[in-house]
This record gives structure tokens, C-alpha cells and sequence, in this order.
């Protein structure tokens, strides 16, 4: 954990490095005005927030910030807002980015404005820079972690149930990849069955229809939420049942840190993205391109994964989150 610290940290030195550099006249001296849009306040998006704007305060950087609280509808509107305000450039993450984000902001490229992408990407080639995580392997992270319990506490079991809280109903790519690398994981041992799952984002219906999926199988193993709100969920859910179920999930925070650190034996793993990292990144990569400086077009920012079998780390990383 502390390697990585300092890679991290190494990685965001030599960025900043770089931001002084010569740049075009044109851009030399000009106080760049840049629009961070996430779309719901949850901690891993207030993270982002502050790695934004921690590169923003470093370089002199105008930060203005909007959440669109899961409303396509409105992401359009502060898309519009900012492009009628002539910010420099966006920094964005997308409810739709297959479809409906997409013209809102070509009409902001169109108009000169730089569009960063981070946390998933637009399906289109307007955008300097993606900056965001593999969510294939953040599901495979938590699904090793889960395969390593199966071995150790339910080998031979002839009949392994599983159950999945997704998001299927908010991101539909995103929630897929993030199952589909879980599922890969541990579909192979023997016994392993998928029983049930259901789109929950948020904790109070993750509780709900976690708690449904253990009243219909009361012998059931396992559960993967697919985000924070399905991890979380999934672990309050076991707590009021009171049976016997292995949760794995997706991010780390502070309440996450507790549960894996409670003598209730529950969450066993999750495996959390760098925020702060993605965020910091964003805004970097926006002021580099706007002084005509390169980038790279994507960026993967790699996931930890913490397990119950490694207080260790899991203590270390605590400190990250007080």
C-alpha cells in the first residue's frame, strides 16, 4: 500500500512537472475556467471532486462543479449551462454514453470546448482523454477474492449459491462488466449456481432486494454487489437476516472499511477504484490539452482489492479514509 502511495504520488508529481513546461502564448498566461460534472454525492464521487480539485488550486485553475443526480435530463441541461457560460473545458462522467450524452456534448466541442472523459466513456472520438478503470477487472479483483473463499470454506459443497446486486437499471455497461468479471472468476468451480440477482444502485434497495433474493434461498453462500450501494446493501441485508452469507463487493470507503473489519465475518472482500486519482488525472489532462500539450487518449487507473484475509492492508488503507 505504500509503494503504491508512492507511485501515486510520483505519478501526480511528474504530471504536475510537466504543467510547467513551455506551452503556446496564446494559453501561457490564461486563468482556464473548468466545469467537473459527476452524477450522484456519493463518496466515491465527492473523492473525484477533490482530486479535481486538488490539481485545479495547484494551477490556478476556475473548478466549477455539478451533480446531475442520475438524471439524464439534467446532465443535458448542465452540459448547456456550461457551454453557454464558454468554459474552456468539461470534465465529465456519463449517464448515457452510448446514446443521450452524446450530443449535448459535441455541441460544447463544436463551440472550442475541451471534453475530458473519466469513470466510462462517450461513444464517440470528440474527447481528448478517457480516464477511468477497468471494470472487467474490478469485478475480477472481488471474483479471486471469492474463489480463494470457496477453496477455503465451501469446497465439496455440491451445490455453491450465488446471488449478484447489480446496476444494470442506472448503467448497463458499467454494471455488466463489473458482473461479468466476478462471474468469470468463480463460474468454473463445481457447484457454483447463480440463484438470483436484481438492480439495486442505492443502499435502501439494495437492502430490499437483497433481502428478498436470502428469504427465497435461505441456504444461500455468496453475494456480489456490483457499486457501494449494492455492497452495502448486500451486507446490511445478511446483518437483519442473520444467516450465514459471504459478501464481496465493488469500492472502499469508510463504512466499507468498517465492514471488513467487523467481528460479524460478512463483507470478505471489495475491490475500490482511485478516485481521487481519476479526478486529479481529469483535470490535469484538461489543462495540458488546453495549452496544446499531448495526451494519452485512455488511461486504465488500476483497482485494490482488500480481503478479509489481509487486516494489514486493510488497516493501512483505513488511514486514507478517516
Amino acid at each position: 500500500m505504500k509503494n503504491l502511495t508512492r507511485i501515486v504520488s510520483s505519478t501526480m508529481a511528474a504530471s504536475l512537472l510537466f504543467l510547467g513546461a513551455a506551452s503556446p502564448a496564446s494559453a501561457k498566461d490564461k486563468k482556464f475556467t473548468i466545469a467537473g460534472i459527476v452524477f450522484q454525492e456519493d463518496q466515491f464521487m465527492q473523492t473525484v471532486l477533490m482530486g479535481m480539485k486538488s490539481v485545479a488550486d495547484k494551477n490556478g485553475v476556475n473548478l466549477l462543479t455539478a451533480n446531475t443526480a442520475n438524471q439524464i435530463s439534467k446532465e443535458v441541461e448542465v452540459v448547456n449551462t456550461y457551454t453557454a457560460r464558454k468554459v474552456d473545458a468539461i470534465c465529465i462522467t456519463y449517464l448515457d454514453p452510448a446514446a443521450a450524452s452524446v450530443p449535448a456534448l459535441k455541441a460544447a466541442h463544436d463551440k472550442g470546448i475541451t471534453v475530458v472523459s473519466f469513470n466510462n466513456k462517450l461513444a464517440a472520438d470528440f474527447p481528448v482523454a478517457t480516464i477511468q478503470s477497468n471494470n472487467v477487472s474490478l469485478g475480477g479483483g472481488s471474483g479471486k477474492a471469492a474463489a480463494a473463499y470457496i477453496k477455503a470454506h465451501l469446497a465439496g459443497k455440491k451445490v455453491i449459491k450465488v446471488a449478484i446486486i447489480n446496476y444494470k437499471a442506472q448503467l448497463p455497461p458499467e454494471s455488466n462488466a463489473r458482473q461479468e468479471g466476478f462471474w468469470n472468476e468463480i463460474k468454473g468451480i463445481p457447484g457454483v449456481t447463480l440463484v438470483g440477482e436484481a438492480s439495486a444502485p442505492v443502499v435502501e434497495d439494495a437492502v430490499k432486494k437483497a433481502g428478498d433474493i436470502i428469504t427465497a434461498n435461505p441456504d444461500l453462500d455468496i453475494l456480489y454487489g456490483c457499486n457501494t450501494g449494492g455492497t452495502k446493501g448486500a451486507v446490511l441485508a445478511v446483518k437483519n437476516s442473520g444467516k450465514k452469507v459471504a459478501v464481496f463487493g465493488i469500492d472502499l470507503d469508510k463504512q466499507m472499511v468498517s465492514f471488513l473489519q467487523a467481528k460479524d465475518n460478512i463483507l470478505q472482500a471489495s475491490t475500490a477504484q482511485d478516485p481521487f486519482k481519476i479526478g486529479a488525472m481529469s483535470v490535469d489532462f484538461a489543462i495540458r490539452a488546453l495549452k496544446g500539450q499531448p495526451v494519452e487518449k485512455m488511461v486504465i487507473v488500476p483497482g485494490l482489492t482488500l480481503t478479509r484475509t489481509n487486516p494489514g492492508a486493510i488497516a493501512e488503507f483505513a488511514k486514507t479514509v478517516k
